[in-house]
């Protein structure tokens, strides 16, 4: 019998992040005591290949992405999924907007993040490296003010060429029909990662001698090249936003199966717009486990 309790992905944001998020998952639960096949979550991955781009939505003028994530949302709402997250630091610009057309409780990944950095060291000088999309709409910028963290953002021409064009590739000069600048395929997303990692470090560099001693790689694809920038940088800590959304939804997950097996059913679907924290996180879960 299918779990009641059923965590799900929105992905194909970019495909490899995938597969890599799930690895993350199941380590993340055998280090919460996980041992065999059914000591593991219930969990749904939706693929939706037809997802706009969420940079070059907010950027270029590109197609709105919230049609298809709510879709990709409606879809684990039909297969009993009862929280989720989105795998894409940028599809969190429009996290809001999808919310409001799903029941599935959406994890803010970037709200999460945040604040593993601040309960790690409240005087931490964050760096961000991410998307020309998450770059231009500030969307971690709000978060780490609000959480009184110190962070410094590649300049503008380091953004473009040594951090957008190491995960998009480099621009041709032409543009697409639609208006979308046209790259060539030789980003982290087309599958090359040593020449990119480089690009990187070009742009991490300047961050250091600013006194940055934390890299958020804020975009899914740059933790395929993790280890590269690990070795080049060993005294930087380097967070990932799928680890710690990861080990937040194993918690979650893991307190509302207990609570279930307590028989701790809710009757009253609690509002989204209540939820604060992970105890309303596991209410709303427990209270339409069975719906």
């Amino acid at each position: 019998m299918m779990k009641d309790i059923r965590f799900g992905v929105i992905g194909n944001m970019g495909p490899e992040a995938d597969a890599l998020f799930q690895d993350i998952v199941a380590k993340t639960e055998m280090q919460h005591g996980a041992l065999k096949d059914q000591d593991h979550m219930a969990m749904i991955v939706v693929k939706n290949s037809d997802i706009p781009d969420r940079s070059e939505a907010i950027n270029e003028g590109g197609e709105d992405p919230v049609p298809e994530l709510s879709k990709s949302a409606k879809l684990l709402a039909n297969c009993g999924v009862q929280f989720a997250v989105m795998t894409c630091n940028t599809a969190h610009y429009f996290r809001d907007e999808v919310q409001k057309h799903s029941p599935v409780y959406l994890l803010d990944m970037l709200q999460t993040t945040t604040q593993l950095i601040k309960d790690k060291d409240t005087e931490s000088i964050v760096g961000i490296l991410c998307t020309n999309g998450t770059y231009n709409s500030g969307i971690y910028d709000r978060y780490l003010e609000q959480a009184n963290l110190v962070f410094v953002k590649p300049q503008a021409y380091e953004q473009e060429h040594y951090v957008h064009s190491a995960i998009y590739g480099e621009v041709t000069g032409e543009k697409s029909a639609a208006g979308q600048a046209v790259r060539q395929a030789n980003g982290i997303k087309s599958g090359e990662f040593d020449r990119n990692a480089e690009l990187l470090a070009k742009a991490i560099e300047p961050l250091v001698a600013k006194g940055v001693n934390t890299i958020i790689l804020g975009c899914t694809e740059l933790p395929l090249v993790r280890k590269q920038l690990e070795q080049a940088f060993p005294n930087l800590n380097f967070i990932d936003p799928m680890e710690a959304v990861a080990e937040r939804a194993v918690e979650i997950y893991q307190q509302a199966e207990q609570a279930l097996k307590q028989g701790a059913l809710t009757e009253v679907i609690p509002a989204i717009s209540g939820i604060h924290n992970n105890q309303d996180i596991v209410n709303y879960v427990l209270s339409r486990a069975r719906v």
